[in-house]
This record gives structure tokens, sequence and C-alpha cells, in this order.
């Protein structure tokens, strides 16, 4: 964002009605403006009819050799609806050209699809179904053999691949809008703060299913003036890299229609909860190690940015405040911590930007610029949300810079590693 964007944004950000409709009048008059679909430092390789998902799991096996996939057929530009299916598969061979189905979900949103990822460094994976009424999860293997039924959908897996967290979909189907499932029930659906569900830990080994702790004893914990009257729901969980902890976003909406969000932190056991010092936005966060837990957020102070917080501490530090001006979803690679990438939402252009950034240098590279079609927004739009393979040569994201929402990859090779980076 420019200042004058910047300005706009700070007078509306608490009016989402009025925010949106400043943002697609201004979008569409800039849409106008011929720019390209696509600029790139490195080649991008784009399979349109497929996408992956949210930007906090790695769609790659432990070797590298097959990328997980969604594809789609009629349903582009649709909200998902009762009996609508999704396939599930992965892509392999040279330069990902091959597409194995299989299964298929009828459980899935376009921002983080069927919660599709793998269990551990196996040839196994996981994605949220129907099993009944309910929402549930399967694990299959590369063979296309089912190995096991879940009790509940899932939204995150340690990095062993033996445990899962789990939170009520169809809740979210209610009050966020792109995240739901329109399958599954909320037993207290109409209730401010449920005590019947809340955050579950599976053990995907023997299915035993802890709840860990309630909606309403969220809700209840350091309470805010701003909850009261409100509706609360729990999402974005994500296990550390050592899977001993977890973080998750706590929200809440009152009848302004502003969404209110915090970012807390859980043992296995539901205890030693931690608030993270934000104000009242928390978006999209990533575990940069054990200790250290990397989000776009508002700060106390009312600064919105990357801001890399200590987990069980009051410690942050903002990030890049002269390089990044809006939100995005970043995520680390493996065991390289001073690198992340991330993207942007659509600019006034409609280009989304992809950046590399280095955080002990402040350095920003920008890999790409991809422009979204003007058609592609709200609960169907097309966030980059990229990921990175297990060694830090590869990226994918989703885009729709070629007119049909597309699984894309970017071969950047070792440039993170010898600090040779091309840049648009």
């Amino acid at each position: 964002m420019n200042k004058i964007e910047s300005l706009i944004y700070q007078v509306v950000k608490r009016n989402p009605r009025i925010k949106n409709l400043v943002r697609d009048v201004y979008q569409a008059l800039f849409y106008l403006v011929p720019v390209p679909a696509e600029r790139s430092a490195y080649p991008v390789m784009a399979r349109e009819g497929y996408f992956f998902g949210f930007h906090d799991k790695n769609p790659w096996s432990a070797d590298n050799k097959h990328l997980l996939a969604h594809g789609y057929h009629q349903l582009e530009n649709k909200l998902p609806k009762a009996g609508d299916r999704i396939d599930i598969g992965f892509f392999s061979g040279d330069n990902f050209s091959e597409f194995q189905k299989i299964s298929a979900t009828s459980c899935f949103n376009w921002q983080q699809g069927s919660m599709l990822q793998w269990l551990g460094k196996s040839d196994t994976f996981v994605f949220n179904d129907m099993g009944g009424d309910e929402n549930c999860a399967r694990v299959y293997d590369t063979r296309g053999k089912e190995l096991a039924l879940l009790p509940h959908a899932i939204a995150a897996t340690s990095a062993g691949g033996d445990k899962a967290l789990s939170y009520n979909f169809a809740r979210l189907q209610r009050h966020f809008d792109g995240y739901g499932y329109v399958h599954g029930a909320d037993p207290e659906l109409d209730s401010e703060a449920p005590s019947a569900h809340g955050i579950s830990l599976i053990d995907i080994h023997s299915n035993i299913v802890t709840r860990l702790f309630s909606v309403k004893d969220i809700a209840s914990f350091q309470p805010e003036k701003s909850m009261k009257g409100a509706k609360h729901f729990l999402t974005h969980c994500l296990f550390s890299p050592s899977g001993q902890r977890f973080i998750f976003l706590h929200r809440w909406i009152r009848n302004d229609n502003f969404t209110y969000t915090r970012m807390l932190s859980s043992d296995l056991y539901g205890n030693r909860l931690h608030l993270f010092p934000t104000g009242d936005m928390v978006s999209h966060i990533a575990w940069r190690d054990d200790n250290h837990v990397l989000a776009y957020s508002r700060s106390k102070e009312n600064k919105d940015g990357y801001i890399l917080f200590t987990d069980m501490g009051e410690e942050h530090n903002m990030i890049g405040i002269k390089d990044f001006s809006s939100d995005g979803h970043p995520s680390f690679p493996e065991n390289i911590r001073d690198w992340f990438i991330t993207d942007t939402y659509p600019d006034r252009f409609r280009q989304s930007y992809l950046i590399l950034y280095h955080l002990l240098k402040e350095e920003r590279f920008n890999l790409g610029q991809f422009r979204q079609p003007i058609s592609y927004k709200e609960a169907i739009r097309c966030d980059l949300h990229p990921r990175w393979n297990h060694d830090g040569t590869m990226i994918c994201f989703d885009s729709a810079h070629t007119g049909k929402r597309a699984l894309c990859t970017m071969n950047i090779g070792h440039a993170i590693q010898t600090g040779q980076i091309k840049s648009t």
C-alpha cells in the first residue's frame, strides 16, 4: 500500500462492509490499466484445474517426489454446496506433470482445501471428508489404499505424523466465510461460546480423541470487554516444529461484524496457555522455531505488520517495517530460520506479489507478480499461499493469473543457500 492507501485503510479497517466496497471500486478502476499477467524472476509452471490450499502445510512428500493437490472440475468460481466434490491426489514425474487421483471429498473450501497434508515422513497423507452425517478425516497411502478413518475433521498434524488437532468446521461455516464446511453440525451453533466443542487432540495411531479445552474455556481465559455479547470460535491451529506445543487463533464477532482476534499457544494437554501480546487483529502465522512465532498482527500500539513473538514470553519485534505494508501468508523453509517466503493480497492493479525475505539482513526480493482476475474475491479468492519443499529449492503456490485457478511451482535452486537471489 502507498501512503494514501494506508491512510484510507486506517480509516475504514474497522468497518468490513465499507472497507470491502472501497477496495472493490478502487481495484475495478485500476483493473482497466493493462499490466502483464505474470512477471517472475524464475520460470513458473501452472497446472490449471488444481490447487493445494493454505500456506502452513507442506504439499511435498518427504523425498520431494510427490506433490499433493486438489483437482476441481466445474466448480471454479463457485462456493461449495452440499454434494460438490473435488479430487484428492498428487503430482509426480518430470516437473510434477503427472496427476494421480487417489480419492475425492465433499469437505473443502477454496482457502484451505480439505486440509490435505502428509503424515510425517511416511508415504501416507490425510484429508477431511464426510463419514455418515459427520465431518471426519481419511488416511491414505500413495498406492490408493485407505488406512484409517479419524472420527473428526482435522486442522493440523504434527511433524511426526502421529497427532492431529481438530476444531468445529460447521461453526466456521457460520461465522468465518470461506474456511468452514457445508457439512457437519455444531450442537451449539447459536451459542456465544460453546462448551460442547473447542480444540481436540487426536492420536492418529490409536484414534483416541482428547478434548483439550472448549470455546467457552478460551473465551473465559483473560476475557476482554469487546467479548461481551459476541460469537466466539477457534481456528488456525499449528504445531510447533517439535510438536510439543501448538498455536491457535481465538476470534469473536460482534454485531458490528468486526472480527476480533488474539493468538494463544498451549501444550498438548491443554495447559500452560500463553496469550501473545497482540492488538485486536492477528491474521496469518508461522513458527520460526520452537520458541518464536511470526505473525501478521496488530501490536498493542495499534501498528499492523509482521511481528516476531517469543512463545511463553512478552518479547516481540516488528519485522520489515520499511519493506511490508500489507498482510501476507508467511512460511519458513525447514532448518533455515533466517529466510521466509510470503505474499500479498492483490494491489490496486490486482497483482499479488511473491516475496522472499531475509530476517537478519532485512532484504526483500520480489520473486514474482501475478495478476488475479477481478472475479476472484472474498470466499472464492485465490491467494498465493506460498509453501516450500523440504530442501528449500522449490516453491509451490496457487494463482489464477492464467485466468483459471492453478497449482504453480517455481524452482529457485540453491538461491537461498548461496545468497544469489534473482528479483523482478
